[in-house]
This record gives structure tokens, C-alpha cells and sequence, in this order.
């Protein structure tokens, strides 16, 4: 029965997802994309890139780099891509913590008067990270750190999977990596504050807030996007007492929806759409990152 439940509620997910990404780019698009999608696994070439609507040109490995997103929809479709659009702001240092091969990396770079740090510990995603940089002619605006973050800091081992999207540190890994805090490898970089702190690390962003908490208790990062999942909500809760409010962004709506309760009915259940992503916005920068552009609503 357990088998069958996760069955029928990723089949619940992936129908919500393509009916969020059909509203976004329309229905023609995303048929498009998904042939495209097809045809790449029919033709299985060893590498292919995306030539996304938005500009960009991701070049990818198949099968363990495949953006499945990208390659239906044909473009950034997760809301919180539309809330930065909306919120940008000239002179942004934005942290991609878990770059992979350059989707929120090339996005923030190609944003006016950006700069970008972009850390990922995957040899083979560092590679194409770089090989995408250096395609969409941003490599003056991005330095890539090829690094883990975890909450302590040591020399271990990185085992990259058939998928490098759920690669991770272990101690049965053959890649020999650096562990780092955020917190003390930003103090390292001189990153004292960042416009935008983007964690998606596969199911480690606990370990990484942990790494963090120094950093983020004093504000460091105005915006957070964090990867949801059930092992952050604690995060989630201590977060918010240093400041933090926490949001679902609806782009059609121009609305920003409040978390204000962290149990997994709060945060999962009450999505106005299947966000994979959530925002949080320090008190401090509330005013300056809405600038009376966007509503707020409590769910």
C-alpha cells in the first residue's frame, strides 16, 4: 500500500506540475517540449543542449544531466525566477549553493549588473557549469567554487549517481571534496551580505541552513530560496525568529502568499500550485524587495 501511495502522489505531483507549466508557457509550448523531450531519449546522444525562450543555452549530458523541466517547458518556469524578474535590482550578489550544470546560475547572470558565486562539489556538473558559462558569454560575472557546504567543515568524499541531480556526499564516494560552512567560507570570501541565497543541494539543505545559521541570524542574505523539504521545517521555524518570512510567489497574480505556521500541512499542503521551491524575505529588506509591486497574502 506505502508503494502504491508515493505511486499516486508523484503521479498527483507530476500532473500539477504539468498543468502549472502548461498555464505558464501555454499548451502549444509544452506538447513542443514534451516531443523534444522524446525525441532526445529516442536519439540517447551522448551530450545535447536546451536553447531555452528566455536566451540561454544549457548544454547538458545525457541521461544524468537531462533538465526535464527545461526541455518541456522550454524555459525557467518555477514562480521564484518571475519573482526576481519582478524584484531585480541593479548590483545583486546572488550565491547559487548546489549550481549543477547552470540553470539559477545563467538566470542571475544574464540580470543586469549581477555578480554571481556559483558553488557545486560534482566534477562532472562543474564541467558543464562551466562549458555553459562560458556559451552564454557571462564568465566576467560568475566565479565558480567547486565546494560542499554541510554544518562542518572536513575533506571527504562526493559519489555522483547515474542522476548527478541526486549526487551527494558519502563515505562510499570516489571524489575527493572539500566541506566547508557557509558561514566560514563566506567570511573566507569576503561575501559578508548576498542579495540571493539559493540552496538546492538534494535533500542536504538542513545540513547546509545548519552550516549557515551564523550567517543568516544576522541577516546575511536579503532572499533565501530554499528547495522544500519536510527534514527544513524546524529551519523553516528558527529562521523565522531571526527575521526571515516565509513565501509561496504566485507570478499570474503578482501575489506573494505568507507562510506563517511550519508544521507539513502549513508549508506542503496549502501551495496555491506545486511549487518545489519557497522564498523567504528578511524584515529588513521586505519594503525594498516588494516596493509596492506585489501584494501579500497570509495562507
Amino acid at each position: 500500500m506505502t508503494s502504491v501511495r508515493s505511486f499516486l502522489r508523484k503521479a498527483h505531483n507530476f500532473g500539477d506540475k504539468m498543468l502549472w507549466g502548461a498555464r505558464v508557457v501555454g499548451v502549444g509550448a509544452t506538447t513542443r517540449g514534451a516531443v523534444r523531450l522524446g525525441y532526445l531519449y529516442a536519439r540517447r546522444p551522448k551530450r545535447s543542449e536546451v536553447q531555452l525562450r528566455s536566451g540561454q543555452i544549457l548544454e547538458f549530458a545525457f541521461p544524468s544531466q537531462v533538465p526535464t523541466a527545461l526541455l518541456t517547458f522550454g524555459d525557467f518556469i518555477d514562480p521564484e525566477f518571475a519573482f526576481l524578474r519582478k524584484t531585480y535590482r541593479p548590483g545583486w550578489t546572488v550565491a547559487d549553493v548546489g549550481a549543477a550544470i547552470g540553470q539559477f546560475t545563467l538566470f542571475a547572470a544574464t540580470l543586469p549588473s549581477t555578480k554571481v558565486h556559483a558553488f557545486e562539489p560534482s566534477s562532472a556538473n562543474v564541467a558543464a557549469l562551466v562549458r555553459n558559462i562560458d556559451r552564454n558569454g557571462v564568465r566576467d560575472k560568475v566565479d565558480v567554487h567547486k565546494i560542499a557546504y554541510s554544518n562542518t567543515e572536513s575533506e571527504t568524499y562526493f559519489q555522483t549517481t547515474a542522476s548527478t541531480w541526486l549526487s551527494g556526499l558519502s563515505e562510499n564516494g570516489t571524489e575527493p571534496v572539500s566541506v566547508r560552512t557557509l558561514t566560514g567560507d563566506f567570511q573566507r570570501l569576503g561575501l559578508n551580505h548576498v542579495s540571493i541565497l539559493k540552496i538546492n543541494v538534494a535533500g542536504f539543505e538542513p545540513q547546509v541552513i545548519e552550516g549557515a545559521e551564523a550567517f543568516l541570524r544576522g541577516g546575511g542574505a536579503d532572499v533565501l530560496i530554499m528547495l522544500l523539504g519536510m527534514g527544513s521545517l524546524t529551519w523553516y521555524a528558527k529562521l523565522a525568529t531571526y527575521g526571515y518570512r516565509f513565501f509561496y510567489y504566485h507570478p499570474i497574480e503578482t501575489t506573494l502568499y505568507e507562510v506563517t505556521s511550519f508544521d507539513a500541512d502549513s508549508v506542503l499542503g496549502h501551495r496555491p500550485w506545486p511549487a518545489r521551491n519557497i522564498i523567504a524575505i528578511h524584515q529588513s529588506a521586505i519594503e525594498s524587495y516588494c516596493d509596492m509591486k506585489l501584494s501579500i497574502r497570509k495562507i
